[in-house]
């Protein structure tokens, strides 16, 4: 017995699986956020300046 108008719609676990490379690359630059502000924050000491801020990140 055949169906006839049969449409085939997509389920909401497909739906949710759209979005998990959006919601990783999130979690990801939150991270890189946290680490960015750590690094700075833990290189205010004496001695180390915005260069070696930037020599940190860029070499690490």
């Amino acid at each position: 017995m055949a169906t006839i108008g049969y449409s085939h719609t997509a389920s909401s676990v497909q739906a949710r699986r759209d979005y998990d490379g959006w919601i990783i690359a999130g979690y990801g630059a939150l991270l890189g956020v946290i680490a960015l502000a750590a690094l700075y924050l833990t290189s205010g000491g004496p001695g180390n300046g915005e260069a070696a801020l930037v020599l940190m990140v860029a070499m690490p």
